[in-house]
């Protein structure tokens, strides 16, 4: 697999040329999501690792940068991406050559962890999972690595939004499990102040059954007087991935 993929057309981000620092054939991650669309693995953990070589980063992404400019460049792919110890060089690196916005899509359980803290602040954008309003649909829903708790993890949202300066987005994935608790998060979302609050339901392969767009605009009514983007509502950019097959092997699409 590539380390660099894309760009894809993102409903949240527009055209975002994708660096996976796990570039792994399963997922690696520290949640094991009832909705994810990569396959159950045993590479579910907190620990953090080098799974790429920042030369190697540095080589695909000036390559691909040559053939396109995209919206945002987005750190995301076959799991979590703040497991990747070098993160924080890979992002030193990134800056030095180009002026694109840096992005991350991180299930937010290493917010606390002070070198995670402080890579994603030298980031543009951050965005944020939170499924559920307490401990018990956080086991039920995102099924996380031992360590890994609904308090820790609210904990590190709230004190990396805090100290960020960038556009801080908050997405919620929304399904029959959580979907009567819409009022309790959006009460947290007001707590957490978000720039904007991603409402998602799983549209792509996987187990769960996505709601309809005429529930998720019920669910939008709870985050009244906080900025939201409906997956459904949300206009995607056309755009044309410099290799299908990375992004095929990363969405677990049928070629």
């Amino acid at each position: 697999m590539k380390i660099v993929y894309g760009p894809i057309a993102s409903w949240r981000l527009g055209r975002s040329l994708g660096v996976d620092l796990l570039c792994s054939e399963k997922k690696i991650c520290s949640f094991d999501c009832i909705y994810c669309q990569l396959e159950k693995s045993d590479k579910i953990t907190s620990q953090r690792d080098t799974f790429v070589s920042t030369k190697n980063v540095e080589k695909e992404l000036k390559n691909a940068l040559k053939q396109t400019t995209p919206d945002v460049i987005t750190f995301s792919g076959t799991g979590e991406p703040t497991l990747a110890k070098n993160m924080h060089e890979v992002v030193n690196l990134i800056k030095g050559f180009t002026d694109i916005p840096l992005a991350i899509l991180t299930n937010s359980t290493l917010l606390y962890d002070k070198n995670v803290y402080e890579t994603l602040g030298n980031l543009d954008i951050i965005v944020a999972k939170l499924d559920a309003p307490n401990k018990e649909l956080f086991q039920k829903i995102n099924r996380p690595a031992n360590g890994i708790t609904f308090e820790k993890t609210l904990k590190g949202i709230k004190e990396l939004r805090q100290g960020f300066h960038g556009k801080f987005a908050l997405q919620i994935m929304f399904m029959k499990e959580n979907k009567d608790y819409a009022n309790d998060l959006a009460q947290l979302a007001k707590k957490i102040h978000p720039d904007e609050v991603q409402i998602n339901t799983p549209l792509r392969q996987c187990n769960i059954q996505p709601l309809s767009k005429e529930e998720l605009d019920e669910i939008e009514k709870a985050f009244a007087g906080l900025n939201t983007l409906c997956v459904y509502k949300s206009q995607k950019p056309v755009t044309v991935p410099l290799d299908m097959m990375e992004l095929i092997k990363r969405r677990r699409m049928e070629p």
